[in-house]
């Protein structure tokens, strides 16, 4: 039934059928089952689950293929979720082993992690798994490159691929999508998914982190000359700006996720907007004095539902650094209004909520009066109005 499809010989011909179904899913070995059911008796589904299962082969390069190296995939955040795992440290002042978090975090969280299948074979078991469907012929391929939106944008879809492909509305997809064609690995590569082994310590602690993430200047080294970037890019000023805060166009945020019930989040919807703060993130970007930042959806009471609390909520910024996939040369800050200047179509744009920057405003209920529980995390990276 797998294998099927008009190139459904190749895997039965390729390397990874050398050993049988069996070599990668287990199951009854001698051979001597009869009905459906004794011949799925231990059959593991995803074998990826276990990184030995892929890495005993792929931890040297095989044909075309690059080595993974053991350590740094295990150490990745693909694999273990470090970046959320080291904020709810940070957030229950908790070391994580042993702090109570780890079932919850399993149940609610940890479905979003993957495994070697999950990019080059089937869809992410967070959407549902299950062989891709456009290019569902392939049957049970080995793809060396994910696809970019069965299994890419399958779990960074909602803000990542929605930025890139222009579905928010009144934006326009990113334009190295749109005039380049470029998919997800003309930034990302093979070794930063897989862990490029260069962190500090036992194990990454956030993407920023990663010394093989893309950057801009990796492509955009030599800036033409003009006078935006004269003022903005650390030439005249003494001022540098991260390049999105100019390039992006406005992109999602969140607030509020309580976990209130077994079972179901209860979420309030998200929010378009582009705010520009002082940076937060100055211990991996800090060449940055401006960036934007997104407002993330933790909530001091996120955990309540299984009696644990988050005593230092205010130890870490809800309004974070962030990097939108949805880039323009021409966009709203970089586009005077006829007969107006270019501080017109940015530095002059409203308070809180709808302009740029954020102030401490934004900090503040609707009534201006009663600062929000997150208003000591972040005081220090709004712009004052001076």
């Amino acid at each position: 039934m797998l294998i099927t499809g008009s190139l459904g010989q190749d895997f039965l011909d390729g390397v990874h059928n050398s050993g049988g179904c069996q070599s990668c899913h287990e199951g009854p070995a001698d051979g001597t089952f009869t009905t459906f059911d004794e011949a799925h008796v231990g059959v593991v589904r995803d074998p990826s689950e276990d990184p030995s299962t892929c890495l005993s082969c792929h931890q040297n390069a095989i044909g075309d293929l690059k080595a993974v190296d053991k350590a740094g995939y295990e150490a990745s955040l693909h694999m273990n979720l470090w970046g959320e795992k080291v904020t709810i440290e940070r957030r229950g002042q908790c070391t994580f082993e042993g702090s109570g978090f780890e079932a919850p975090f399993e149940k609610k969280c940890a479905g979003c992690h993957t495994t070697c299948g999950q990019c080059h074979i089937s869809r992410p078991k967070s959407v549902g798994g299950g062989f891709p469907k456009t290019f569902a012929y392939l049957s049970h391929s080995f793809r060396k490159k994910p696809h970019m939106t069965e299994q890419c944008t399958a779990c960074h879809g909602s803000r990542v691929g929605a930025d890139f492909l222009g579905q928010n509305e009144g934006n326009q997809p990113d334009t190295h999508f749109a005039q380049h064609g470029m998919q997800c690995d003309g930034c990302h590569s093979a070794e930063e998914l897989h862990g490029d082994t260069q962190f500090t310590g036992d194990h990454y602690t956030h993407r920023y982190e990663v010394a093989t993430m893309p950057r801009c200047e990796g492509c955009h080294e030599d800036m033409p000359s003009n006078d935006y970037h004269a003022v903005h890019g650390n030439v005249g000023s003494g001022i540098k700006l991260q390049c999105q805060v100019c390039h992006s166009q406005p992109y999602k945020s969140c607030s509020n996720c309580h976990d209130l019930v077994d079972g179901g989040n209860a979420i309030d919807p998200s929010w378009l907007s582009l705010k520009i703060a002082f940076n937060p993130r100055t211990d991996f970007r800090a060449e940055y004095d401006y960036v934007l930042v997104r407002h993330i959806p933790v909530d001091p009471g996120t955990w309540d539902n299984f009696g644990l609390e988050l005593p230092g909520y205010l130890d870490e910024v809800t309004w974070k650094y962030t990097s939108p996939h949805n880039i323009r040369r021409w966009t709203a800050q970089t586009t005077p209004p006829e007969g107006g200047a270019c501080s017109t179509s940015c530095h002059d744009t409203a308070e809180a909520p709808t302009g740029y920057f954020l102030r401490e405003t934004d900090l503040y209920e609707a009534d201006g009066v009663t600062r929000l529980p997150h208003y000591d995390a972040n005081i220090d990276v709004v712009i004052p109005i001076d």
